[in-house]
Formats: C-alpha cells, structure tokens, sequence
C-alpha cells in the first residue's frame, strides 16, 4: 500500500521534502497547524544586531516596516532556510547559524559577546537562543506576529507524522491521538522534547533541520514498517 506522509507545514510542488517522497512511492501532506497574524510593532529600539528565528520572523517583521530602512544594523539568522528569507529582502545575513540553538548560541555569542541584539518574533516563541545567551548579550523581545494552534482542520491517516515545531504537535495531539502503525519524526530536539511531554515515546529526530533532514528522517521511518 502507498504510504501517506503528513508534515506540519505549507510545501510548494517542487519543495526537496515533497520530491524525495513521492520519489520513492510515497504521498505528502503538507499542513501548517498554526495560525499566524501580523502585530503592529511601532519603532525599531536601538541594537547592534537583528536576529530571526525563522522565515515567518523575517516576513513579519519587514511587513510591519513598510518600506522603512533599518541601517546600522547586522543581521543574524537561526539557519539557512532563513538565510534565504533574508536574502528575498535584499539583505545579506552577517551571521548564519546550522538551524540547531544550542550550537548557534555557542558561536553567535562569540560574534556578539556584550551587544544588544534584538529578536523579531513570534508572541509563543520558545526564544531558545535568548536563554542560552543569558548574560552574554543584552536581548530585546520584539514580538512581530502571532502563532496560535489552528482549531478546525481534518487530516486523513497518514503512516508517518512528520513536526516541525512543539506548537504543530500541540496542535495535531490535542484533535488526533496516535494511532496504531503510525510513526512520528521531529525536526530537532526541541519538538521531540515536546511530542515526549504529549505522550509520544518513540520519536525519529531529523539529522538537520532542514527539509532535506526531514526527508531522509521520513524515508528512514517508511523503511521499517517495510
């Protein structure tokens, strides 16, 4: 039987998640679980960095700009994928972390030992990155959007359950329970930490956290119900 693989978040046609499934004989839903508003934000507080903690951080907080130009700044980023949101903007990130916080907040506070950095960022985010640099910077919480687990949405079974974020798992366990033959993958240790604390024991944590991680986590889960 073809095996349906469900991921917690939006993908285009040609996305390297959705090609490398269905490449070896899978389907791919793709759903975000969380819904995400703009919050006005007013002026920008003087800082020595802007850092994002992902691509949502990074249209937000240009959108609530409005064309206006922030200069002076160096601009930091959690991975590439928000690299590349960045870039979209026109602006070439100074710093680029591997997508994990724990190694990111090791080498950016080498980068940024006493600065003030601001975080643009969602009103629930985990501000993983802030924690780990207690002390090391002076951090400023500027929220730009809000993300609230999505309350209506249906989802067929899918073998394999692919999150992206504690906030998505929170949103598929409080409607789903875990069925029988259904397998679980994270994409890092933080959303693993959180499945564990909804009750899911066995979880598959992606190598990276990128699609192509969370492709091969995915395929490797597919593998063993073969």
């Amino acid at each position: 039987m073809k095996p349906t693989i469900f991921i917690s978040r939006e993908l285009k046609e040609d996305s390297i998640f959705r090609t490398r499934l269905e490449a070896v004989g899978a389907a791919v839903v793709g759903q975000s679980l969380i819904e995400f508003t703009a919050v006005d934000f007013g002026e920008i507080p003087p800082c020595h960095w802007i850092f994002f903690y992902s691509k949502k951080a990074v249209h937000f907080f240009f959108e609530g700009l409005a064309g206006k130009e922030v200069p002076g700044r160096k601009w930091g980023v959690l991975g590439k994928g928000t690299a590349a949101a960045l870039l979209a903007q026109g602006i070439t990130p100074d710093f680029i972390g591997t997508g994990e916080p724990e190694g990111v907040a090791d080498v950016f506070a080498e980068e940024a030992a006493g600065q003030v950095v601001l975080f643009p960022q969602a009103r629930e985010s985990r501000q993983s990155i802030q924690q780990l640099l207690e002390g090391k910077i002076t951090a400023i919480t500027l929220v730009v959007y809000d993300n609230l687990p999505r309350l209506s949405f249906g989802l067929p079974f899918c073998q394999v359950l692919v999150f992206t974020s504690p906030l998505n798992a929170q949103a598929y366990f409080g409607k789903y329970a875990l069925e029988a033959g259904q397998k679980v993958a994270a994409i890092g240790d933080t959303t693993a930490a959180a499945l564990h604390r909804l009750g899911i024991k066995k979880v598959e944590v992606a190598g990276e956290p990128s699609e192509q991680g969370l492709a091969a986590a995915a395929v490797e889960l597919i593998k063993g119900e073969q």
